[in-house]
């Protein structure tokens, strides 16, 4: 698709975001499956349902306007899930793993917040307001889960992965 100007930008990342939420669903299943706190199962669980709802939204702004979500793949998500699934090999059962993927997760909520954020920028501009407030709301939901796994990172399983070192 070529891109030429704010709409097909838009179509763009509408189509990015969407594809990116189906990917993070599996990932996030396969990583809550690995972690050892449960407080940490159940944020991957909880955002990966809330994934599920953001897919639907983007699919409900697209058909409202007459675009097609899916064809693309978001290599940006993709990169990312692959580095999680190679640290997840590379690590022991135990904190230090819990922390590390919240380091991933992060990461992949982190690029996820940026194309919201750019999304719902752009959807502003074009005069959709009703997807711009969609798009935002899925922002802060990003930046609240975000907000979730550092304080769980900071209160409990980075302290616990400092003392299995010690």
């Amino acid at each position: 698709m070529a891109i030429s100007n704010l709409d097909d930008l838009f179509a763009e990342q509408l189509k990015d975001l969407h594809n990116s939420e189906d990917q993070i669903q599996n990932a996030y299943d396969r990583w809550g499956s690995q972690a050892r706190s449960s407080d940490l199962k159940d944020m991957f669980e909880k955002h990966r349902r809330q994934s599920q709802g953001r897919k639907s939204d983007i699919e409900g702004i697209c058909e409202d306007l007459g675009i097609s979500p899916s064809g693309h793949k978001c290599q940006g998500t993709e990169g990312l899930i692959a580095e999680g699934d190679e640290f997840l090999g590379e690590s022991t059962d135990g904190a230090a793993r819990d922390a590390g993927l919240i380091a991933n997760a992060q990461r992949v909520e982190h690029y996820g917040i940026a194309g919201y954020g750019c999304a719902a920028t752009y959807a502003r501009q074009l005069g959709h307001d009703q997807a711009a407030r969609t798009l935002t709301e899925a922002l802060q939901d990003a930046e609240a889960l975000d907000e979730r796994m550092t304080g769980l990172a900071e209160r409990v399983l980075n302290p616990e992965a400092a003392e299995a070192e010690a």
